[in-house]
């Protein structure tokens, strides 16, 4: 049942990704990359980004799905620059990936520096908590804030060790991932990372922001 309703997930929030992105596609878009695109690239890409020799099928591309014809990019995201000129692709998709890496704000940085404009998507942080399988493969709770047109970034494991939070079963996960960040930018992609402080006296959680 589990697993039925997964693949339910999968393809309403993989239809709701891509009617945002449709509406920012241009018809004098060439060049359109999916970083990261997993097994499973989005639609719209011909240019595919991702590491083949990943054991983490779903984040590595083993058996990437091409839907038209497209070039693949067998590169690691986590290795820095990207191997791209600056303004290179019109439109960037990067989906679900940046909570993975070692070093997403440098990520977006490069993402900024090789293409014009682009589409993120990350799991919001208050559903990414409760959602425990995440725990070994998510690095990073992830967060936006519309005010100052950042993107944050904190330590899983940082807010995991001061408040432990419970699991939630597979049916308020669909209804809570409704709440994903997703993210429309335009020749810049700000980030930063934010750090959690606790004093030992008071026990208070204070937040610190760091670029």
């Amino acid at each position: 049942m589990n697993k039925i309703f997964l693949l339910l997930m999968q393809i309403v929030f993989t239809a709701k990704r891509n009617l945002l992105i449709k509406r920012c596609i241009r018809k004098d878009m060439n060049l359109i990359a999916d970083f990261g695109c997993g097994h499973f690239p989005n639609k719209y890409a011909n240019v595919l980004v991702d590491q083949a020799t990943s054991l983490d099928e779903q984040r590595g591309g083993l058996k990437i799905r091409k839907t038209g014809p497209s070039t693949f990019h067998n590169l690691d995201l986590n290795v820095f620059p990207y191997p791209f000129p600056d303004k290179h692709f019109d439109f960037l998709i990067c989906s679900h990936v940046l909570e993975h890496l070692e070093d997403p704000v440098r990520a977006c940085s490069e993402f900024s520096r090789i293409a014009k404009a682009g589409y993120i998507e990350v799991p919001f942080y208050c559903v990414d908590l409760f959602i425990r399988n995440n725990d070994v493969i998510h690095k990073w709770l992830c967060s936006y804030e519309p005010k100052d047109g950042f993107m944050h970034f904190v330590k899983r494991k940082s807010i995991l060790n001061l408040l432990p939070p419970r699991s939630i079963n597979v049916f308020l996960r669909f209804i809570l991932q409704f709440k994903n960040v997703s993210l429309v930018w335009n020749d810049q992609l700000r980030a930063d990372y934010l750090s959690v402080n606790v004093s030992r006296q008071s026990e208070d959680g204070g937040v610190t922001r760091r670029q």
